[in-house]
């Protein structure tokens, strides 16, 4: 994704603080099948767990913890910001059991989602999404808006970005650490296994198969203090979207045929712009959107970061070799 590095900021697992507790466990129940359309990044994502453009989910809150009105309020004040930058909809029912995404609050079940349309394979009334740090206090914290913002990226198909396959390019991990931490700071602790699953392990080719270089202001990215890669760049929380993290929204989900975001700056030339799409591809997705077909316009786009990955492989290769040289 973008080509930003990370604030240098001093932070250090050892001084602890609250929010470094804070990590999710993505879930799905798709297994990887391959085919061209079947990997396409906007983050990390993939087209098999993407939504149909322009639907609209619905949305509740369930058992064993729906939750206080309070916390209700602030899930459904914060998905307002994804619905600006992707053509979906949420729709929240007053009858949770029969939702598409359905929530809970269990504090002692981290917080976590199923990816994209696979909510749809878990059997009623389960829920698909879990807050365990969406609190009843007045007013939404940074933390809760991040929180209910990178859950969401998961419920309309975003993996986690720090395990891009591209991640090497900018962080070598520093493994016993960040295992050590997640199984003394989780609630209930991760195993080895878990912390693999959700922090160290990259996605594999067949599961993501078109990414570029890893954004660290994703709100899809993780936090890493200095000391969980050998390269010592602290990543703070990201409680916002990023740049890319909208663009590609658009890009993924986007507002055609007499559609639009209620925020006049979303556009398609903006998306492009920030996304870097240019030359052909650009001419592409254009025609795609002004005949309105999302499923064109997503397949152009997936072709453009298919070739922006070879064009990268191409040039690792070609720098590995001269260092063999």
């Amino acid at each position: 994704m973008s080509s930003e590095t990370a604030p240098q900021q001093i932070l250090s697992t050892d001084e602890n603080p609250e929010w470094y507790s804070y990590c999710c466990s993505e879930l799905s129940k798709v297994n990887p099948t391959g085919g061209r359309l079947d990997g396409m990044r906007a983050i990390l994502t993939r087209a098999a767990w993407m939504w149909d453009n322009g639907r609209t989910i619905t949305v509740g809150f369930v058992a064993p913890v729906p939750g206080t009105s309070v916390q209700q309020a602030k899930v459904r004040e914060v998905v307002k910001e994804w619905e600006k930058h992707a053509n979906l909809k949420f729709r929240f029912i007053p009858n949770g059991n029969d939702a598409e995404i359905r929530i809970s609050f269990q504090t002692n079940n981290g917080s976590w989602s199923y990816i994209g349309n696979t909510a749809l394979q878990i059997a009623k009334p389960n829920p698909t999404m879990n807050y365990g740090w969406v609190y009843s206090t007045a007013g939404i914290t940074e933390n809760e808006r991040g929180v209910i913002l990178h859950e969401f990226g998961h419920a309309i198909g975003y993996l986690h970005e720090h395990q891009s396959p591209r991640r090497g390019e900018k962080l070598t991990l520093n493994e016993p650490v960040i295992i050590d931490y997640y199984r003394r700071t989780q609630n209930p602790p991760w195993d080895e296994a878990k912390t693999r699953a959700n922090v160290i392990d990259v996605y594999s080719r067949a599961e993501v198969s078109n990414f570029s270089a890893t954004d660290f202001t994703s709100i899809m990215m993780y936090f890493m203090p200095a000391n969980f890669n050998l390269q010592g760049i602290a990543i703070p929380p990201n409680n916002r979207l990023s740049a890319v993290d909208k663009a590609y929204a658009y890009l993924n989900y986007p507002f055609m045929g007499g559609s639009a975001s209620v925020d006049p700056s979303v556009t398609l030339a903006n998306a492009l712009n920030v996304a870097g799409v240019t030359g052909t591809a650009r001419t592409n997705i254009a025609a795609e959107y002004t005949e309105g077909d999302w499923r064109g316009l997503r397949a152009e786009f997936t072709r453009w970061t298919l070739n922006q990955k070879a064009a990268s492989a191409s040039a690792t290769a070609e720098t590995e070799a001269e260092a063999e040289a």
